[in-house]
C-alpha cells in the first residue's frame, strides 16, 4: 500500500510538472512599442527631403545561403559557373571581405534593411512560429531522436502567442524602404521576408508598397512536392523534414500584398518576372526594389533542364543544389539585362549579396576551405559573396578591406541625397569615398548571437563562447581559413580584444526581444561547437 501511495504521488508530480506552462504572458518576453521612439520616427519621415540631382534607383538582389565557394568569381574551380553574378562583380566592385552581422538569415537581413547591428534592437534570432507550451512538450522535444545534431535550447520560459505575433523588426526602427517611400519612391519586395509574420511587422507595413513572396524562412519552389518537370532532394535531417511538411502553408504561403495566392511557376523565375515587370512599370519614376531570392535555401527543388546540366555530378543532393544556383544566376542575369535594356544602368545603384554563408549541414556544400558555414561565426558563415555596380560612378575593382552589409543602407541614402536619421546609432558608412581612397571603412566588425561573441579588429578576429568555454584568435588577413589559433601565443591580444568587444556589448540591450529555440551541433577540425539557430 505504501509503495502504491509513493508511486501515485510520483505520477501526480510528474503530471503537474509535465503540464507546467513554459509559455508566459509576463513581462519577460513582452514586446511593447515605445511611443517616444515612434514619434521620433514619424517626425523624421515627415521631414525628409531629397536632393533633386540625386534621384537614383536602388536595387538590392539577395541570394539565400549562398557561400563564396559556389560563386565562380570567388572560386574559378566551382562546380557551377555563375557568369551573371560574376559580371556584376567584374564590371563593378568585387568585395573580398563583405561581412554580414549574423550567420543566419533573419538577423542578417534585419541589419541590412536598417543599417544597424540588429542586436541594438534585440533581434538576435529568427522569429518563431511556436514554442513548447509545457514541460512535457519541452522534454518530448528535447528527447526526440529525429533531432540529430539539432538541440532544443535550455531556456525554460517562452513567449505566448500574442508575444510571438510581435516578433520582427520593431516598429520604432526605420527601414530603408520607409525612407525611400517617404521621399516619393516606388518600393517593392519580391521574395523572402523573414522579418515578421503579422500585422505591423509585414513588408507592406515596413515601407514596401508592393510585396510578392512569403513571410517566413522558406517555401517550396513549386506548388506541390511532386511537380512534373522538377527534381527534388529531401535530406535526412530534422529541419528538412519540417520544411517539406510545411510546404506552402502558414508563413511559407505565397502572398501578394498580404493575400495568399497560388504560384505555379518555379519560384526563382516568378520572382524574376515580378522584378522585371516592376522595373518596366516604374522606369520613368524612381524606385527601390529588393529582390530576395530564396535560392539556394532548402527545400531543394530544381527544374529538370537545370538538373540535366550537371550529369557528371553523381551526388543527387549536390546536383539539385547546383541546378538551383544555375537557375538563380540566370534569373540575376535577366534582371541585369532588363536594367540595361531600359536604359537605367547609370541611374541605378545595384547590390548583389548573400545573407550568410553556405549551409554545410545540408551536405550539398562545404564552403571550400573556409571554416564553418551558415549558423557558425567562422568566416564560412559570415564572410559572404557581394558586389556593387553603378555604371559611371564605381570603377571595376577588387576591394580587399572589410566592409559590413550595414553599409548598404548608408551608401544608398547618402548617394541618393537623403539625410539619414540622427536620433539613433547607424553602423554603416558610405562606401564610395573608401573606394576612391582605398581605405578601410571599418576597423571593427562585431558579432553576438546569444552565447557566441566575436569581433574582427583590423587583421585580428576573436571568437568565443563563455558558456561553452572555448575561444579562438586568428590573424584573419594572413590566415583567411582560420587554421592557426593564436590565443595561446598572444594572450595579451585576447584580453585587449575582449575588452573592446565587451565595451560594444554594453551598448546593447541586456537580452534579446525573444528567445531562440534551437542550437545546432557542429564538429569542425575535431572540435565540437553548439551555435544558436
Amino acid at each position: 500500500m505504501r509503495n502504491s501511495f509513493k508511486i501515485g504521488i510520483a505520477l501526480i508530480i510528474t503530471a503537474l510538472l509535465g503540464c507546467y506552462p513554459l509559455t508566459t504572458t509576463n513581462k519577460e518576453w513582452k514586446i511593447k512599442d515605445d511611443p517616444t521612439e515612434l514619434s521620433k520616427k514619424e517626425i523624421y519621415l515627415k521631414s525628409l527631403k531629397q536632393d533633386p540631382a540625386k534621384k537614383y534607383n536602388v536595387i538590392l538582389i539577395m541570394a539565400d545561403d549562398l557561400g563564396k565557394n559556389e560563386v565562380s568569381c570567388y572560386n574559378p574551380k566551382s562546380d557551377v559557373p555563375t557568369p551573371n553574378i560574376d559580371k556584376i562583380s567584374e564590371e563593378g566592385v568585387h568585395f573580398n571581405n563583405a561581412y554580414v552581422t549574423a550567420p543566419i538569415c533573419s538577423p542578417s537581413r534585419a541589419a541590412i534593411l536598417t543599417g544597424r547591428y540588429q542586436q541594438r534592437f534585440g533581434f538576435e534570432s529568427q522569429p518563431m512560429d511556436l514554442y513548447p507550451t509545457n514541460g512535457l512538450e519541452y522534454r518530448m522535444g528535447s528527447k526526440n531522436k529525429k533531432l540529430g545534431d539539432w538541440r532544443v535550447s535550455t531556456d525554460h520560459s517562452y513567449p505566448g502567442p500574442g508575444q510571438i505575433a510581435k516578433q520582427g523588426i520593431p516598429n520604432s526602427e526605420i527601414t530603408i524602404a520607409e525612407i525611400f517611400k517617404a521621399v516619393g519612391y516606388h518600393t517593392a519586395i519580391f521574395g523572402k521576408w523573414h522579418l515578421g509574420n503579422f500585422n505591423s511587422y509585414v513588408p507592406n507595413s515596413k515601407g514596401f508598397e508592393e510585396q510578392y513572396g512569403f513571410y517566413g524562412a522558406f517555401s517550396l519552389y513549386t506548388p506541390k512536392h511532386k511537380t512534373p518537370g522538377y527534381v527534388n532532394f529531401i535530406q535526412d535531417d530534422f529541419s528538412s523534414e519540417h520544411q517539406w511538411n510545411t510546404a506552402r502553408y502558414g508563413s511559407s504561403a505565397i502572398r501578394e500584398n498580404d493575400k495568399k495566392v497560388i504560384e505555379k511557376e518555379y519560384l526563382t523565375f516568378a520572382l524574376r518576372d515580378r522584378a522585371i515587370d516592376f522595373m518596366r512599370r516604374n522606369k520613368d519614376s524612381n524606385f527601390l526594389m529588393y529582390v530576395a531570392f530564396n535560392a539556394p535555401h532548402v527545400p531543394f527543388q530544381a527544374p529538370q533542364e537545370y538538373y540535366d546540366r550537371f550529369p557528371e555530378v553523381k551526388d543527387s543532393n549536390r546536383r539539385v543544389y547546383l541546378a538551383m544556383i544555375a537557375a538563380l544566376d540566370d534569373a540575376v542575369g535577366d534582371i541585369m539585362k532588363e536594367v540595361k535594356d531600359l536604359g537605367l544602368e547609370e541611374n541605378t545603384i545595384i547590390y548583389f549579396l548573400s545573407d550568410n554563408g553556405g549551409a554545410s549541414y545540408t551536405k550539398a556544400t562545404d564552403n571550400g576551405r573556409y571554416k564553418g558555414g551558415k549558423l557558425t561565426h567562422f568566416d564560412g558563415g559570415v564572410n559572404v559573396p557581394m558586389a556593387m555596380y553603378w555604371k559611371g560612378k564605381t570603377e571595376s575593382m577588387k576591394f580587399e578591406h572589410p566592409i559590413s552589409t550595414t553599409d548598404i543602407f548608408m551608401t544608398s541614402l547618402i548617394n541618393c541625397g537623403i539625410a539619414p536619421p540622427k536620433d539613433r546609432i547607424l553602423d554603416g558608412v558610405d562606401l564610395l569615398p573608401h573606394f576612391k581612397a582605398n581605405t578601410a571603412p571599418h576597423d571593427k566588425i562585431f558579432w553576438r548571437s546569444n552565447h557566441i561573441e566575436g569581433m574582427r579588429y583590423n587583421n585580428l578576429k576573436i571568437l568565443y563562447s563563455e558558456r561553452d568555454q572555448w575561444m579562438h584568435l586568428y590573424d584573419i588577413e594572413k590566415d583567411i581559413y582560420e587554421e592557426f589559433d593564436l590565443k595561446e601565443t598572444q594572450p595579451e591580444k585576447v584580453e585587449s580584444l575582449k575588452a573592446i568587444l565587451k565595451s560594444w556589448i554594453k551598448q546593447l540591450p541586456e537580452k534579446p526581444l525573444w528567445p531562440r529555440i534551437m542550437d545546432r551541433k557542429f564538429v569542425i577540425d575535431g572540435e565540437t561547437y553548439y551555435f544558436p539557430a
